[in-house]
């Protein structure tokens, strides 16, 4: 993460079984918000996206994405999309166990 002009990229991420997609967000800036909700938008339209009722990443997401422009509300920072994330890995790992 950072690079020589100061800003940080944390990524957000999808997990499939064919692929993993990674999409570049900002922590902070004026451009933060478009940003951030451009980058879940771009996960949520992804075919392997298991839907906003998948597991609360995917709820997060969705919600992130249907933010309104003129608030950071529901963006969140890199706590929230850290927990997104976890999230959505554990939901991925155990809908791909036998049974699951």
């Amino acid at each position: 993460m950072g690079g020589t002009s100061g800003a940080c990229w944390p990524e957000l991420v999808q997990p499939s079984s064919g692929s993993y997609p990674l999409f570049k967000a900002l922590t902070r800036g004026s451009g933060r918000i478009a940003v951030n909700r451009s980058a879940a938008r771009r996960i949520i339209e992804l075919p392997e996206f298991r839907g906003a009722g998948a597991g609360q990443g995917e709820g997060w997401l969705s919600a992130c994405v249907h933010g309104p422009l003129s608030t950071s509300e529901g963006v969140g920072g890199p706590t929230e999309w850290l927990r997104a994330g976890n999230l959505q890995h554990m939901t991925y790992v155990v809908r791909s166990l036998p049974g699951g």
